[in-house]
């Protein structure tokens, strides 16, 4: 048996477990009241987990490695997929989509897969005459069920309209000169890599970073159109992460990373949104990652993920002003409300921390299952919602004592959440 059949065999048969298991139980085909969705990068797949009934109620495809999400005020997920340089957005109003994710959780994707007609998104050039001029004919050998989302819910458009050269012998060989769909015409992660989204504060656009192209780009948060780019001066072998904006607009702060697997310090760039000057280079600690504002906008918190310390940047200083000491593997940071008290989870060593922003020391170690990255509160603050990505699972910590008071079984390779409250959504 070939390595690629044994790792596809591994992939699919905890799918398929999890998906049998989650049949026995009664999905709703509406959308619940207070939920999870959950990205899984290395199935390309979503899942979604009801917190009001502690179960999985559907299941969706995605490109290849969706990684980072956002929700629109008019309840529009937006899936970057940071594999297959595109965004996928589903329509969470829509009742088909429920009915979609319920269905493709209990039948095998095989089997959900219907034909699908070709359409002017997905026109290409060079085919000969008489040839069919669907840029998805070539892929039918790897056909995907992400390809046949109904359009009435699901829409994707790319993040950057150029193939980058390393995709160019590929898209020769297809005949794909018109870079209008990428589907899974050659290995993932070979695009510009889209990453760490964020919408800007008047939520009329997207701004990501593409770490191959090492650049900022905006999208329009209706239509996905490229508004504008800005090339990033970073060191070679560095890459942008994420971003974080000013709020007044008028800056931004971006994490770049070193290689993996190097041990140099990671750089924190300050950016002129208005003529995409670089207005300072900050020296962080190995891999900053994800930028945390405190309320007040005046101060972040920089988690370097490959090591024990979480940066704090004085925004109007531009400069790394003082650090906490955590444990390795800094993934997530979770701010208290109304407490001086900062929440991490720690990926390497399996704990979420509460750390004393005032002592800086840590007041409470809690330990939950392998690689913990997402949390969320629970809506009356008690509890914490912990994502696993190791067991998969999602344990619920007590905040008070620190006890785990419960852990459900996700789907395989649990990456990150985003939380859906409507009940708050409407108040």
């Amino acid at each position: 048996m070939s390595r690629g059949i044994v790792r596809q065999f591994i992939l699919i048969v905890p799918l398929v477990a999890l998906m049998n298991f989650a049949c026995e139980r009664i999905s709703p085909s509406h959308e619940p009241d207070h939920y999870l969705l959950i990205t899984h990068p290395a199935l390309n797949r979503i899942t979604i987990f009801d917190l009001t009934t502690n179960k999985i109620i559907g299941a969706l495809p995605t490109h290849k490695l969706p990684h980072d999400m956002l929700i629109s005020r008019n309840r529009l997920l937006y899936v970057v997929n940071s594999g297959s340089q595109c965004i996928t957005t589903y329509d969470l109003k829509s009742l088909q989509f429920w009915n979609y994710a319920r269905d493709f959780m209990k039948k095998d994707s095989l089997h959900l897969y219907t034909t699908m007609a070709p359409s002017a998104s997905m026109m290409g050039q060079g085919h000969a005459k008489g040839e069919s001029k669907d840029t998805a004919a070539w892929t039918d050998l790897n056909r995907d069920p992400v390809q046949s989302l109904p359009a009435s819910f699901a829409h994707t458009y790319l993040t950057d309209t150029l193939f980058p050269e390393i995709a160019r012998p590929m898209h020769t060989k297809v005949g794909a000169f018109a870079h209008t769909a990428c589907y899974d015409c050659h290995d993932r992660s070979v695009g510009a890599r889209p990453f760490g989204p964020a919408f800007t504060k008047d939520s009329s656009e997207i701004l990501l970073v593409h770490l191959r192209e090492r650049n900022i780009t905006f999208l329009d948060t209706k239509t996905l159109s490229i508004r504008r780019q800005i090339s990033l001066p970073i060191p070679v072998r560095y890459s942008p992460i994420e971003t974080w904006v000013t709020p007044d607009q008028t800056t931004c702060f971006v994490t770049c990373r070193n290689e993996i697997g190097e041990t140099k310090p990671g750089l924190i760039l300050v950016v002129d949104l208005h003529d995409g000057k670089l207005l300072k280079t900050i020296t962080a600690g190995i891999y900053p990652w994800h930028l945390m504002p405190d309320p007040t906008g005046t101060t972040l918190y920089v988690n370097n993920f490959q090591s024990s310390r979480i940066s704090i940047v004085d925004v109007a200083k531009r400069a790394v002003v003082d650090s906490l000491v955590v444990q390795n593997g800094p993934a997530m940071m979770l701010l208290v409300p109304e407490r001086k008290l900062l929440i991490v989870s720690c990926f390497y060593t399996d704990r979420v921390l509460f750390v004393d922003l005032e002592t800086k020391k840590v007041e409470k170690s809690v330990d939950v299952d392998s690689n913990p990255t997402s949390m969320e509160f629970s809506r009356d603050g008690t509890n914490l919602y912990v994502l696993c990505g190791g067991e998969s699972s999602l344990d619920v910590v007590d905040v008070a004592s620190g006890i785990v008071r419960a852990k459900h079984k996700m789907l395989f390779g649990a990456y990150a959440f985003l939380p859906v409250d409507n009940r708050h959504d409407e108040e």
